[in-house]
């Protein structure tokens, strides 16, 4: 929780004093375990954004296709060009959220903020 907190503002107003536009939203934790990886323990938060009604301007984050790596390679390799790769861990939290939603602190976020109103001001899953 600690790299998706800063996703959350509390908002220590009663929720039915929120301005106008904010939709509720249920979050929830989804864990696997990465067999590929020595067994390694993994969780994610998600936000139910399916019940949400669809912004005017729909906007969706697209994924590089395969053939698109594909071509990239294949130019590096006719050039001699080195590829390098990296992985950004929670760069998805740098994204300032559009959307007006809110959720109710579940006991993951810990024993301070559970039960608490908390604005979504990141993107989140």
């Amino acid at each position: 929780m600690k790299n998706v907190r800063v996703a959350f503002e509390v908002y220590e107003d009663d929720p039915s004093t929120l301005p106008p536009g904010y939709q509720e939203i249920a979050c929830h934790m989804i864990f696997d375990v990465k067999m590929g990886e020595n067994s390694r323990r993994k969780a994610r938060m998600v936000a139910g954004g399916h019940v949400t009604e669809v912004p005017t301007n729909l906007t969706y984050s697209s994924v590089v296709s395969r053939d698109s790596i594909r071509i990239a390679l294949t130019v590096a390799a006719l050039n001699g060009l080195d590829i390098f790769a990296c992985d950004i861990l929670n760069a998805y939290h740098s994204a300032p959220c559009r959307e007006r939603i809110w959720t109710i602190a579940g006991p993951e976020f810990g024993v301070e903020d559970c039960g608490k109103t908390m604005l979504v001001v990141r993107a989140l899953y």
